[in-house]
């Protein structure tokens, strides 16, 4: 399969249109439908399903748009990074990191690395663990910030420091009243709660050793989600404590757990895969950080 075949059918698959994309692309229409033919042909399998005036991607041609996308950027990447690498530190560093740390830590870290190397680029991807790592196993970025767990026989990391848990409560809900900045579990148990969806089985283990039973009644997915839903008085959720910095204290009310609970933040990279100079040298930059919290 070509890379220019690959860029083509992306094209069609756009526009579900052979003669827009043989417009927007500048190539024959009877060149393209052939090359759609053939690659069918080649993978054994329908990708497009045909009508009078347009044609429907199927699900095998859905599954093909996303892997040859994938592939496209990380030619894309591969390219821009062997172009740099005589140039010194420069280039692009292409990180990925949960959404907390997104908006805390790393533009902190940036502006320290940025003093020492100014030609540096950025591409930053937020989400939760579970994608910015699929991502990193893709090789869309090079390295990634996640919380612990992870799978250590396929990566190599530093652990950055370790985040506690905090409660957001409602500013109408009564335990908003108490005086004590800190909430136990016995009384969140009584409460419907509102967790990470990748955290749900390690919060209801933190009420199990105390022989509590969590009454989890709703998973969110971005982490931004929490606030919004406590803003609604949907309950009370269980947040890392970065999270605090997007929200105002007039719309929720913070307390610490009393149970004191932590997860650790590592940066991890693939054990495979040589890495760039400047994500080494970022790398050098976040070992630094590690330290410090020692």
């Amino acid at each position: 399969m070509e890379l220019r075949v690959m860029k083509n059918f992306l094209k069609i698959a756009e526009t579900e249109n052979i003669t827009q994309a043989s417009r927007e692309l500048n190539v024959a229409q009877p060149h393209l439908t052939r090359q759609i033919k053939a690659l069918e042909d080649e993978l054994g399998v329908t990708l497009f399903v045909r009508e009078k005036k347009r044609i429907h991607i199927t699900e095998a041609g859905k599954f093909l748009r996303q892997q040859s996308d994938h592939i496209l950027k990380l030619v894309e990447k591969t390219q821009n990074q062997i172009r740099e690498m005589e140039s010194g530190i420069k280039g692009t560093l292409f990180l990925g990191a949960i959404e907390t740390l997104g908006t805390s830590k790393i533009p902190e870290w940036i502006a320290a690395f940025k003093k020492e190397f100014s030609d540096v680029r950025y591409n930053i991807w937020t989400s939760n663990s579970r994608d910015v790592t699929e991502r990193l196993e893709k090789g869309l970025v090079d390295i990634a910030i996640v919380r612990e767990p992870f799978e250590k026989e396929k990566f190599n990391s530093i652990h950055l420091q370790d985040e506690r848990w905090i409660v957001f409560i409602n500013p109408e809900h009564i335990f908003s009243q108490k005086t004590s900045p800190k909430i136990s579990l016995r009384e969140l148990s009584g409460e419907e709660l509102i967790v990470p969806t990748q955290r749900i089985k390690e919060i209801e283990n933190w009420f199990k050793e105390k022989n509590y039973k969590a009454n989890i009644t709703c998973s969110f997915a971005p982490i931004s989600n929490a606030a919004a839903l406590v803003q609604q008085n949907l309950g009370i959720a269980i947040v890392p404590e970065s999270t605090k910095l997007s929200v105002s204290d007039k719309d929720i009310v913070i307390k610490e757990l009393e149970e004191e609970r932590t997860s650790g933040v590592c940066v991890i990279w693939r054990k495979d895969v040589e890495l760039p100079g400047v994500a080494k040298s970022f790398l050098k930059l976040l070992s630094a950080y590690a330290n410090s919290k020692k």
